[in-house]
């Protein structure tokens, strides 16, 4: 019997002392973050009348998870002085 991979649409990655942006063409749809070390943010780019987006601080041992039916675009995470697990699932 065979079983599909069905791991061929997830995405896994630890993110250390730099930035990743995940953009449509990435195809994600759900990301989940969890702060390992030191300190990282996230931010989204939609700004809702005249307010922007501003980065939200990850707690270690308090993971994030966002998730929606189109591809998640220009989503940052910025773990430049510290260490993020990131999963990504893409449909």
């Amino acid at each position: 019997m065979v079983i599909p991979n069905s791991v061929d649409n997830v995405f896994t990655y630890v993110l250390t002392n730099d930035i990743f942006d995940i953009v449509a063409e990435y195809g994600v749809t759900a990301v989940a973050m969890e702060l390992i070390a030191g300190t990282a943010t996230f931010e989204g780019s939609l700004k809702l009348g005249s307010v922007d987006s501003a980065p939200i601080t990850l707690t270690i041992g308090d993971p994030v998870t966002i998730g929606q039916s189109q591809a998640i675009d220009r989503l940052t995470i910025d773990a430049s002085a510290g260490t993020v697990n990131i999963i990504c699932k893409r449909q």
